[in-house]
């Protein structure tokens, strides 16, 4: 992996991040959580998240693929904690890390990192159930924005853009079942409609 390329493009999106996350008229909606708790999202959606939660010490689960590596460096300098691990079927790697963590917030995309887009995998609800935290669905809603052509169909907000956070309520997993994994990919779509209805 060449270091150059990985600390120019790491610093790419944390210029992007810092640049435009400025210039966003972020307006909160729903039950704000007090912590701890996991953050849910969609993979499309982490801009305007990753701006407005800065420098909170939350915990951010990021791939260990190589694309992994530019998030985890770009977040660090806005103020997160990386643990790298994954929201994948086969559940949560770097337990001992996370376990370490759980007083601090998570935040994790349950469709990353390769998809399919906006489909919850079990990965969230192991996380859940493995530090007794509850999930909470995040909902975001942009005015205007470019849509990139890639599988999650990332969103990039545009400068000056209005941006909803809808907060959803808590999900408490005692045991990752088929019903609650259906019920957060659920309460994801909803909270989202709720946003863009709130612009």
């Amino acid at each position: 992996m060449n270091e150059f390329k990985l600390r120019f493009v790491s610093w790419i999106g944390w210029f992007l991040v810092t640049i435009i996350g400025k210039s966003l008229r972020i307006r909160l909606e729903g039950e704000i959580p007090k912590g701890p708790v996991i953050y849910a999202f969609w993979h499309s959606d982490f801009f305007p998240l990753v701006y407005a939660n800065r420098n909170r010490g939350i915990v951010g689960l990021v791939s260990p693929h190589q694309d992994g590596e530019y998030l985890a460096r770009m977040l660090k300098p806005l103020g997160y904690k990386v643990v790298r691990s994954t929201s994948g079927d086969k559940g949560i790697k770097g337990v001992r890390k996370i376990l370490k963590l759980k007083k601090n917030d998570f935040a994790i995309a349950p469709d990353g990192p390769i998809g399919p887009a906006y489909q919850v995998k079990n990965g969230v609800l192991k996380l859940a159930e493995l530090t007794d935290l509850p999930i909470i669905p995040i909902g975001i809603g942009i005015s205007r924005l470019i849509r990139f052509n890639s599988w999650d169909r990332f969103k990039l907000p545009l400068l000056f853009s209005k941006c909803v956070i809808y907060w959803g309520a808590p999900i408490w997993v005692k045991k990752s079942t088929e019903e609650l994994r259906e019920r957060l990919e659920s309460d994801l779509i909803n909270v989202n409609m709720l946003a863009d209805s709130l612009l």
